[in-house]
């Protein structure tokens, strides 16, 4: 075997510096991307919609937890007590989920896309109410229309829960002022941000709405057409 030469010495060992530079060049911005702390925002700003406990939501409505833990926590007594619970807790996750939308800083549709719509308390998905929320497109009455029938149908089903679970007046009371103070608190944040604006976001983008009719400049000097079409 023919000893190496000084030529194919240096050749290896120019090789093996290349490829000892190249990988301490990796390591480096490796460790200074693990040291650096993440910027901009990311997803889940307040944990995950679902599956994160019960109602969805919850960490968005401290009321609606309080609600659905003191409903829950009682032996229903009659046959239709577990399908009202199950409503209500609906009702509960989608205005927690709905709250967060409006409030996240992202304005698009996430967490209330997952709840499905019910025709015994919707008047729409509320996601499609969100939509409509952002693009500054629900008139206040919509707006209020739907707020009233998750406000009439929670009450109506927090008032048969507690007689089914024969909590005492206090108790009745009690859940009613949760439900009373977290409908108010979503209605105050609805209108502020669905009504109280001229400037839509569509996708997360601000997106100023045409509220009137629109004229070229170029046709701003004609006179009006009198003949015929």
């Amino acid at each position: 075997m023919d000893a190496p030469t000084n030529k194919s010495i240096v050749s290896y060992t120019t090789l093996g510096l290349f490829v000892s530079a190249l990988f301490a060049y990796v390591i480096y911005f490796w460790w200074v991307g693990c040291k650096q702390e993440p910027q901009g925002f990311e997803g889940f700003y307040a944990g995950p919609a679902v599956g994160a406990g019960i109602p969805d939501c919850m960490r968005s409505s401290k009321e609606g937890a309080e609600l659905y833990e003191l409903l829950s926590s009682r032996r229903v007594g009659t046959e239709e007590g577990p399908e009202d619970l199950r409503e209500m807790k609906l009702i509960l996750s989608k205005l927690a989920c709905f709250k967060r939308d409006l409030t996240g800083v992202a304005g698009v549709v996430e967490a209330t896309r997952y709840q499905p719509f019910s025709t015994s308390h919707d008047l729409e998905a509320v996601a499609e109410t969100t939509a409509r929320c952002f693009a500054r497109t629900i008139p206040q009455r919509d707006l209020s229309l739907s707020l009233d029938k998750w406000g009439s149908r929670g009450t109506f089903l927090i008032k048969r829960l507690c007689t089914a679970e024969s909590m005492t007046e206090s108790e009745e009371a009690q859940a009613l002022d949760l439900f009373g103070t977290l409908m108010a608190d979503i209605s105050q944040i609805a209108v502020g941000k669905c009504c109280n604006s001229d400037v839509g976001v569509i996708a997360g983008q601000a997106q100023p709405r045409m509220v009137s009719g629109f004229e070229p400049p170029a046709t701003t000097a004609l006179t009006k057409y009198e003949g015929y079409y």
